[in-house]
């Protein structure tokens, strides 16, 4: 599925020559840097004569080192700047945790708000801030994990696994909770425990938690081992974007809206 709302901007989708070639920035998900397993997919089956992929580096953590937060601000700026200076324009893509760095940018170009980089598209996989609905593979049920962040202005394709707790989950599952309070987590240090505790308390007098509890998601209540389940050992999240073919998919949907740009 590909973002369908009205232009308020300069499209900036197709290609100036019909031999035109896109870097395609990937951001590798948490632990997985390297891009090994989905993104390589991906990036595999990227018609070479159009894109040219690569992985950008960064952190890619959750708690060890550094904080996700910290993470993906890490991660945004490194981002960043490979699409400043990347001589070509560009594709924006990222896997998970990458997935939600490249979505964000994507949507701050879409927004007018960095005009000096020439972004063209978004290809996400298991993006953890997944609006409801968007799939190149059909509604697979839900929305991220952290919340819902449209993509406007810019061709947007999602790919998301049915039952990816990541992307995929139901509005009314408390596993929410676990996006909500520990975007800081981190037991390094006293230093990091600190700033998480303080974390969680400007979440909560913020009012900044998902109310997945609330009585209109009654019946999605249900759920929470099911989906923790999937995760943790079913590889929902990650077995299941390469056996059951959603991140070739993405490529060929990108291939795709290429090819009909051309025409």
């Amino acid at each position: 599925m590909t973002n369908s709302r009205p232009l308020r901007r300069r499209v900036t989708w197709p290609p100036r020559a019909a031999d035109e070639v896109f870097d395609v920035l990937i951001v590798g998900g948490t632990w997985n840097s390297d891009g090994a397993g989905a993104c390589q997919v991906f990036a595999d089956a990227l018609d070479p004569k159009r894109f040219a992929p690569r992985m950008v580096a960064y952190p890619a953590d959750y708690g060890r080192q550094l904080s996700y937060a910290d993470s993906v601000a890490v991660g945004r700026r490194a981002l960043l700047e490979a699409a400043e200076a990347a001589e070509r324009r560009v594709v924006l893509a990222g896997f998970s945790q990458g997935a939600a760095i490249a979505g964000d940018l994507a949507a701050a170009a879409g927004h007018g708000a960095l005009p000096q980089l020439e972004v063209v598209a978004c290809a996400l996989i298991a993006d953890p801030l997944r609006p409801a609905g968007a799939g190149i593979d059909g509604d697979p049920g839900g929305y991220g994990i952290a919340g819902q962040r449209p993509i406007t202005d810019i061709p947007a394709y999602w790919a998301a696994a049915p039952g990816d707790p990541i992307t995929a989950l139901p509005a009314g599952n408390p596993l929410r909770s676990i996006a909500d309070l520990s975007a800081y987590f981190g037991l390094g240090s006293p230093e990091a425990m600190l700033r998480w505790g303080q974390s969680l308390l400007e979440v909560a007098t913020r009012r900044r938690l998902q109310r997945w509890w609330s009585p209109r998601n009654w019946r999605t209540w249900g759920g929470a081992i099911a989906y923790a389940r999937g995760y943790l050992f079913d590889g929902r999240h990650t077995d299941d974007y390469l056996r059951h073919g959603h991140a070739r998919r993405l490529a060929e949907a990108l291939n795709r809206g290429v090819a009909e740009e051309v025409r």
